[in-house]
């Protein structure tokens, strides 16, 4: 899938209501594909390092009816801390984090960035809301991110 008509434009350089656009398109495709595959993953091939023939801003789709073994183990140990302590590690590592403020770059309604964690449980970007996709980005246009941690920089286009 190509991000944007032109061929020098990447994620990083593209308005919000751009990048809204990828982000929906991309939730298509994993609603449509998550009907038959159980494991659906959307990554960028970017650059000749990485084995990119198309130089266009694009992604891929990986899917694949068996879970791969870092998505098991990842989703194993999930599970059984939920079966421990009743309540999912991502949600209750962002309320820590969320507390202490010791390691938080930026937040809003949302998301909370040590890790960019949402605030709410969500399995895949499918449950994302309207508002989600929108402020999942809104958080990337952030202008008071130290100038090493912009995340436009951190999106800065690499391999």
């Amino acid at each position: 899938m190509c991000f944007h008509p032109r061929s020098d434009i990447t994620l990083p350089l593209m308005e919000a209501a751009e990048i809204r656009a990828v982000i929906d398109r991309w939730t298509e495709i994993m609603s449509e594909l998550g009907q038959t595959y159980q494991w659906v993953q959307i990554f960028e091939n970017k650059g000749a390092m990485m084995g990119c023939s198309n130089p266009h801003p694009h992604c891929q789709v990986w899917a694949s009816s068996f879970l791969p073994n870092e998505a098991q183990t990842e989703d194993k140990t999930q599970r059984d801390y939920f079966q421990a302590h009743g309540v999912p590690m991502l949600l209750q590592y962002e309320e820590m984090e969320s507390q202490k403020q010791e390691r938080v770059l930026v937040e809003n309604e949302h998301w909370l960035v040590t890790l960019l964690l949402p605030r709410r449980h969500v399995l895949r970007l499918t449950d994302l809301t309207s508002h989600e996709r929108d402020s999942k980005f809104a958080i990337h246009l952030r202008p008071h991110f130290p100038p090493c941690l912009q995340p436009r920089t951190l999106l800065t286009p690499h391999p």
